[in-house]
């Protein structure tokens, strides 16, 4: 449940309900409470729909000074990350994603000595991560910029900040898997299914990790390091042709 739908208006101050308004809203809440196995209610609809109608009625500002500041905080920091995942899986099976585009991601470096971080610009092709920017990306803007312009770049820290992180690993061998993605994508779509990103990428993930009779008991990752071998894994891909899920 949202503030957005079933005809709650949660907003920072409390509203008071009167006519028929609050006629209708009084009716919707449950008659009575009940104790069910250690909580309120009968279930988990009629608990947020009591708990909406509550915070409609004293505000999210009053609500907040509950509880720990903290857990607040990390309650929205886990909502932002959902809806940013969320946007980006919608707009991947939508289509609404370019085939290459730019973005700001968190990226996790190691050595012997340490582990650091760095929010760098990451090149993605067929809605993966193939490469990023040598140097880390600096919260910097043109003259040429509009008074907003350090505005939308620090949003893009914080997306990035939002979504998990890469590790510098992830982007070995990415580029040709990208491509593997976007051909398996034109493979389902030809036998007529939905070129659902999300799904694909983790079908493609797994059956590059899984040694193959075919490959002498290697894995199809193992030979993408060359370009015989990365014939081969295309070769044995389009041999599935038709056994794709669709």
């Amino acid at each position: 449940m949202t503030n957005e739908n079933n005809g709650w208006n949660i907003g920072r101050a409390g509203r008071t309900w009167t006519g028929p308004e609050g006629l209708e809203k009084l009716n919707r809440l449950p008659g009575c409470l009940e104790m069910v196995r250690g909580k309120l209610c009968l279930d988990e609809a009629q608990r947020l729909t009591l708990l909406a109608g509550l915070l409609e009625n004293v505000g999210i500002d009053d609500v907040v000074k509950l509880g720990k500041l903290e857990d607040w905080q990390q309650a929205v920091a886990a909502r932002g990350d959902a809806d940013a995942d969320e946007r980006e899986l919608s707009d991947s099976v939508s289509g609404d994603v370019p085939e290459r585009y730019w973005n700001c991601r968190v990226i996790e470096f190691e050595s012997e000595e340490e582990t650091w971080y760095a929010i760098h610009e990451v090149h993605y092709a067929h809605g993966m991560p193939v490469a990023h920017t040598v140097e880390p990306a600096t919260p910097g803007w043109s003259s040429i910029d509009d008074p907003g312009g350090a505005l939308r770049q620090l949003a893009r820290f914080r997306e990035a900040l939002r979504k998990p992180f890469l590790k510098a690993s992830d982007f070995e061998g990415a580029a040709t898997k990208a491509e593997l993605l976007d051909k398996l994508g034109r493979m389902v779509e030809e036998a007529g299914g939905n070129r659902d990103v999300a799904t694909l990428s983790a079908w493609l993930n797994a059956w590059l990790s899984e040694p193959l009779p075919e490959l002498n008991g290697a894995t199809p990752s193992q030979l993408l390091h060359s370009e015989d071998g990365r014939r081969q894994v295309e070769s044995l891909l389009e041999r599935m042709r038709g056994g794709l899920c669709a």
